[in-house]
């Protein structure tokens, strides 16, 4: 009762004093009822004083973590994925045995949900927290924290700039400001570990940004992010000085990057934003052994590389992530999947070209990426080539986009499998889709169709026990599973851009269910 008193009716201050008693014997809660009471204060300060003991009441470990919340503009969604790739970077994660460094930083996440002081913001398909964010109050709190014990410092526009008393020991700063008042404001931090910059208040520059007082100054840095900077036709070299880096984001209209990128030997994390189709990675690329994560956003990165120079090349262990690169289909390419055995997320294009169709093989082996458990394909010029796909059993995520019907067997063979988008088929207008009797997908939760050219699809057995969302765009079907009327777990069913016959058969699903429970979303495009 006297804690609760003590919280002033303030719902903040009821969570947050929760998160710390959660974390707390019973024992101790008459010490931080003691503590609450000793001082007579105003509401807001209140919050803060618990705010205060909450953050003492944290791990050291888990304090660094939550400080760079700061780097965000309050009241921001914030992608979990990215925050974890820069605690990483700063090696603010602890090695554990048998357990990935972002299966750790996933705990410290949940830690700190648990103590109250963090909130979801959005989920993933599978339940994952996709985005996260701070009260705030709490905002504030943090960022006072960040720059009293000078951890980071938040700029914002031109006066945040200009009126910056540089310290000599600025160890991290992020700044949203105008691209050109970040270029004239010449940053003397040499002792800087941490630069993040985003334009604000302007959509993308013009002007190919002149950052190389960065490159001469800044050579502790750890973490640079400049992935929403344009930086003109070519990459910029000097950024090979910076071989500490260990996370590097930077945007551009480069059509490929230096072999000299191997320089950066520490790095773990490589995001490119380009603004050309597509981009060339070098084949020095295979030399980097510390990357965990490579991803190209905006165009398809291009690994292109001699096949008598692979043998030759190191195997990225500690790859866990890719995205958006083009392979070809052939013998490379499979000695390519080889050099990341570790990966558990990848996104790739698969290009045959149009004179080699008749003769290419027809199998492409990734069953040995035993850890994959996320895959997008999109085929081009593939489906003529009928290729079998030998997937690895341990995939929970799978999309294939311009596909043919031929892998749909394959699919049947992932006891793991939750969440399946089949998109752009290369079916006829009148082939069905049969599911046989004895198939079963035992985990699908999410299954998402879409611009498909079959008009029924039919099943007969108990195919998606723990189904719970069913979502169909551009379809045309006449007929579908007649299962899906008996699955009880099915929550949610979506249609989008269908013929009419498919909104039919979806209300007939809702009134054999004979329940207000399976919610129906019919939307016109």
């Amino acid at each position: 009762m006297q804690i609760a008193k003590s919280c002033c009716g303030l719902p903040l201050a009821v969570v947050i004093i929760a998160g710390i008693l959660s974390t707390t014997e019973q024992d101790g809660w008459k010490e931080y009822a003691e503590r609450l009471s000793t001082r007579i204060l105003n509401a807001s300060d209140q919050c803060k004083h618990m705010l205060e003991l909450s953050y003492r009441h944290i791990p050291d470990y888990l304090k660094p973590c939550l400080l760079y919340f700061v780097a965000f503009l309050q009241g921001l969604e914030i992608p979990m994925q990215k925050l974890i790739w820069l605690w990483i970077a700063e090696g603010l994660v602890q090695q554990v045995e048998h357990k990935e460094l972002e299966e750790v930083a996933e705990g410290y996440m949940n830690d700190l949900i648990g103590r109250s002081l963090v909130m979801v913001a959005k989920k993933t398909s599978i339940g994952g927290i996709k985005t996260c964010r701070v009260h705030d109050l709490i905002h504030e709190f943090l960022a006072t924290k960040g720059r009293v014990e000078n951890f980071l410092q938040l700029l914002h526009g031109y006066d945040g700039l200009y009126t910056f008393c540089e310290s000599y020991n600025t160890r991290r700063l992020c700044i949203y400001s105008k691209q050109e008042y970040f270029e004239k404001s010449r940053l003397f931090c040499p002792q800087i570990r941490g630069l993040m910059f985003f334009p604000h208040g302007e959509v993308y520059p013009i002007q190919p940004c002149d950052s190389f007082f960065i490159f001469r100054i800044c050579k502790l840095l750890k973490v640079l992010d400049l992935g929403e900077v344009v930086f003109g036709e070519h990459f910029p070299a000097e950024i090979e000085m910076l071989v500490e880096l260990r996370y590097l984001a930077i945007g551009g209209k480069m059509q490929s990057i230096p072999s000299s990128i191997a320089k950066l030997y520490n790095l773990k994390i490589f995001l490119v934003k380009g603004f050309k189709v597509t981009i060339m990675l070098p084949d020095t690329i295979w030399n980097m052994t510390n990357l965990r994560h490579i991803s190209v956003n905006w165009s398809m990165g291009k690994v292109s590389l001699v096949n008598g120079i692979l043998e030759n090349n190191s195997v990225l262990y500690n790859l866990s992530s890719i995205s958006n690169i083009l392979l070809y289909h052939g013998q490379s390419m499979e000695k390519i999947l080889m050099k990341f055995p570790n990966i558990r997320k990848l996104k790739f294009h698969l290009f045959v070209s149009k004179d080699c169709v008749p003769y290419c093989s027809r199998i492409v082996k990734m069953d040995h990426l035993s850890r994959l458990e996320s895959l997008s394909v999109t085929l081009m010029w593939a489906q003529k080539c009928r290729l079998q796909f030998h997937f690895p059993s341990s995939l929970r995520k799978l999309h294939l986009f311009f596909f043919s019907w031929n892998m749909i067997s394959r699919i049947w063979e992932l006891p793991n499998l939750e969440v399946l988008t089949l998109s752009s088929d290369s079916a006829d207008k009148e082939r069905t889709w049969e599911i046989p009797v004895e198939v079963e997908f035992p985990n699908l939760r999410i299954l998402h169709l879409r611009s498909l050219g079959i008009t029924r699809w039919t099943g007969s057995g108990d195919h998606f026990p723990r189904l719970q969302k069913l979502i169909l765009q551009s379809c045309g079907m006449k007929e579908i599973p007649s299962c899906l009327g008996s699955t009880s777990s099915l929550e949610k069913i979506e249609v989008c851009g269908c013929s009419p016959s498919v909104e039919r058969l979806v209300r007939e699903i809702q009134e054999e269910q004979d329940t207000e429970d399976l919610q129906i979303d019919i939307l016109t495009s």
